[in-house]
């Protein structure tokens, strides 16, 4: 009888549980939405009873559809959008809706912190910037503003641990996943007195959920589990690991030295070292998933998004057109882009759209369009607009990592990696080859990853990258195209620091 391994992804927005094969092929994949709540500006949440309802038709449906009897799946890995806050009162059952990693009601309390001197006390700890939607801060929130939930907190967990707790009644969380909340000594691979004191959360530290490995095995599915999803009780699952990780590792990034890109909803751009990165200008220095080692994380929300933008609110034409000839509306704006050369528009593109990685005041923007301008031209523009988003994080990297660092290659996933047009212009401006893996659920093929190396029939991530996971592509830089990107960065770049004023007088604009 054959032997499979399930991925549960919990993103923002959709809830996925994908069936995979040995090799790493993807046998089923079903989704649903994960409907978000909006109850004041800034709030993003959403009920954990119907999130866990919504994952357990998930897995069902990927069951059914797919002639798999539960007894075939061997191991589960759960993984999900990082920080948020998803919170178990005393008795086990959720506390309050769910916080998502969107929501910024706790922008004060981060203004508070880095108007004081907690960002340099806390730093060392924590090796990344403070930002709204960490637990931390929303812990800081509610300790403030909801008291009487506050003092009833029994577990903070992420929301991969959430499904992983209501699969097997386990409280854990993993290193990876909780390195990234601004809670833990990142270093020392430890939670902190310390720390919490210094946030003013000391009474936190027995709700901090016991700490495993991506690929410990944590828990088994309970019998209330099993009647919910369809599986088998008592069928082992895994600690699980933040999405980023989990990407990357889905994507075959193991070794030092290796980067992953991931242009989708946010630019995440991250290298594997031996070493953790110490460094206040980067966005993030975590534990990986692979013992021992570092991912250095540099992303903003200026990715492959602002493309679904475009496409909604200007691309009726080629929606249509799409619909004639049974393709992809995105395959006809890759076409549209290639009909140009590089070098083909003179238009710079901002992918400031739904956040920045420069001012939080920032907005996107086409700049230096004419009469004789096109569809096309500010299709290739949007394009190479967010590779240039992307360029400008790998370069922190690259400059982090010092000059004796030796990069031969970039593993790139998400929404633009279908794209072999974009996947050149990244690999031109890059200067770089760009490997793209076979697979659409890479996050989801990383944890379950983990959930064979944790029942054994994977040895270790070196024998899980070579048994699950191959290139479906590769594409070498070309040397002639380079120079006209690395142009049109330079301008993108200078645009930027020529509108940092006027953002700053945008934001401050009243709408009538």
């Amino acid at each position: 009888m054959s032997e499979y391994l399930l991925g549960i992804d919990n993103g923002n927005t959709i809830s996925k549980a994908a069936i995979f094969d040995l090799q790493g092929r993807e046998i089923r994949v079903t989704s649903r939405k994960a409907e978000s709540e909006y109850p004041r500006k800034g709030w993003t949440e959403r009920s954990m009873d119907a999130l866990w309802r919504g994952t357990c038709m998930t897995i069902k449906e990927a069951l059914d559809t797919s002639g798999i009897k539960p007894e075939q799946i061997i191991g589960i890995g759960t993984t999900g959008h990082g920080n948020g806050l998803y919170l178990i009162d005393k008795e086990g059952q959720p506390a309050r809706p769910g916080i998502q990693s969107l929501d910024s009601r706790a922008a004060d309390i981060i203004a508070d912190w880095n108007r004081s001197s907690l960002h340099d006390q806390v730093f060392p700890y924590t090796t990344q910037s403070l930002w709204p939607a960490q637990p931390n801060a929303l812990l800081a929130w509610i300790k403030q503003n909801e008291p009487q939930i506050y003092q009833h907190i029994g577990a903070v967990l992420m929301v991969k641990d959430y499904i992983k707790y209501c699969l097997t009644g386990e409280i854990t969380s993993d290193f990876s996943d909780m390195s990234g909340t601004s809670l833990m000594d990142v270093r020392n691979k430890c939670y902190s007195d310390d720390l919490l004191d210094l946030y003013g959360l000391k009474e936190m530290r027995s709700a901090l959920p016991r700490l495993v490995n991506s690929f410990d095995i944590a828990g088994r599915v309970t019998p209330d589990a099993a009647r919910a999803t369809g599986l088998a009780a008592g069928t082992p699952v895994v600690g699980g690991l933040f999405d980023v990780d989990a990407s990357a590792l889905g994507a075959g990034v193991y070794r030092p030295g290796q980067v992953c890109i991931i242009a989708g909803t946010w630019s995440i751009n991250e290298i594997v070292t031996s070493d953790p990165i110490v460094d206040p200008a980067l966005f993030m220095t975590s534990i990986y998933t692979v013992p021992d080692l570092w991912l250095t994380i540099e992303a903003s929300a200026t990715s492959a998004t602002n493309l679904e933008w475009f496409v909604t609110q200007f691309c009726a034409e080629e929606r249509a057109a799409a619909d004639r000839r049974a393709i992809s509306v995105y395959d006809v704006c890759s076409e549209m882009v290639d009909s140009l050369p590089p070098g083909g528009t003179d238009i710079i593109f901002h992918p400031f759209l739904f956040g920045s990685n420069v001012q939080a005041t920032a907005r996107s923007g086409f700049y230096g369009i004419a009469g004789w301008h096109t569809k096309a031209h500010m299709l290739r523009a949007l394009y190479e607009g967010v590779v240039y988003g992307h360029l400008s994080h790998f370069e922190k990297l690259r400059d982090a990592c010092g000059s004796g660092s030796r990069l031969e290659s970039v593993r790139l996933s998400g929404g633009g990696a279908h794209s072999s047009v974009w996947t050149q212009i990244f690999a031109d401006t890059l200067q770089l080859p760009m490997e793209v893996p076979e697979g659409i659920e890479i996050g989801a093929r990383g944890a379950a990853m983990s959930a064979g190396i944790g029942v054994g029939v994977y040895k270790d991530h070196d024998d899980a990258v070579d048994k699950a996971v191959k290139v479906k592509r590769r594409q070498e830089p070309d040397p002639e195209a380079t120079p006209f990107y690395l142009a049109r960065y330079a301008e993108y770049q200078r645009l930027v620091d020529c509108m940092r004023e006027p953002w700053d007088r945008l934001s401050r604009l009243k709408q009538g």
